[in-house]
């Protein structure tokens, strides 16, 4: 139940990091924000509580020269890897914490560099402390994923760094075969890309995106919701100084469904459990709320409470 709840939420939290990163930035609420250049955020903080546990995911994004990031992605035994287009990669970082009723502390990281104008996903670097550790590291290639996996052997290596784990696991994911209808594959931090045609024409539904999810390919699509009213109360930091903003709004909605394409090994693993919902700021447009449908524990809403905003002058 634990696991499941783990998972899930951060599934949902990396749906709304996403979704932040590729819409554009703004806020709205009871104090009246400055004009926002479009994604001018540099790092925000969701929240979500069930049953007395609560997860906090931090989210930051950065650039980075592509000739010092690409050294350090491991190479794949299969496939042609997928090549940066520009002189600068995005790396995009989720760092979720969550307290479990009991006083159980589980750590996950995210951490996924991409090329931001040919949206090409790159390398993938997945690790998570306090339950089932491991340490994942995924090459992209134009054929299917190469997974590279470190997990403690024994209970004496949970304690030390993942370099120090000795069970070594290594797979490569082929991409479907056949006429799967399948745009360039996207990672799951990389989702959304249509979000804002929906934000701007609510009758419109995004194509389905093929988005790789740990070791298969799901078919995602998203349809507009019905407004509704949202409460929110976040703190928002800029170089010149920081607010609260804290108010209700009549926010536009988007579902997010998903249907997993062929199996792994006859298995299949549900990337979004009875669809997930993000409401946004109509004048932002900014996530106030992602809720998601979550195995066992039943449905989780996140709040966004923090974010960072760029200024003109930074």
């Amino acid at each position: 139940m634990r696991g499941a709840f783990v998972r899930g939420v951060c599934r949902c939290l990396l749906c709304a990091a996403a979704l932040l990163f590729t819409v554009a930035g703004g806020a709205a609420g009871a104090a009246p924000a400055a004009e926002v250049p479009a994604s001018a955020w540099s790092s925000f903080t969701l929240q979500a509580s069930r049953f007395g546990s609560t997860a906090t995911a931090v989210v930051e994004r950065q650039m980075l020269p592509t000739a010092a990031a690409i050294p350090a992605f491991i190479e794949s035994p299969r496939g042609r890897p997928l090549e940066a287009t520009s002189a600068e990669l995005q790396k995009l970082s989720v760092s979720v914490t969550l307290e479990i009723l009991g006083g159980r502390r589980v750590r996950i990281e995210n951490h996924l560099w991409f090329d931001p104008y040919a949206n090409t996903p790159l390398y993938l670097l997945r690790t998570r402390f306090g339950l089932d550790d491991y340490h994942q590291q995924f090459r992209f290639t134009r054929e299917g994923v190469f997974r590279y996996q470190r997990e403690p052997a024994t209970a004496g290596e949970t304690a030390k760094p993942p370099d120090a784990w000795t069970r070594i696991k290594q797979h490569f994911y082929p991409y479907p075969l056949g006429p799967s209808g399948c745009p360039p594959i996207l990672e799951t931090s990389q989702m959304i890309p249509l979000a804002e045609v929906i934000l701007t024409d609510p009758a419109a539904a995004a194509p389905p995106l093929c988005v790789f999810h740990k070791r298969q390919v799901h078919r995602v699509s998203v349809y507009p919701q019905p407004a509704r009213m949202v409460s929110f109360d976040y703190l928002e930091r800029r170089a010149d100084g920081e607010i609260q903003r804290v108010g209700t709004v009549s926010a536009r909605g988007a579902r997010i469904v998903s249907r997993p394409i062929e199996s792994y090994r006859g298995d299949v693993e549900e990337l979004f459990r009875d669809g997930s919902q993000l409401w946004f700021n109509p004048e932002g447009p900014l996530p106030l709320a992602v809720s998601g449908e979550l195995p066992v524990i039943g449905r989780v809403e996140m709040r966004l409470k923090e974010i960072r905003l760029k200024t003109s002058k930074e």
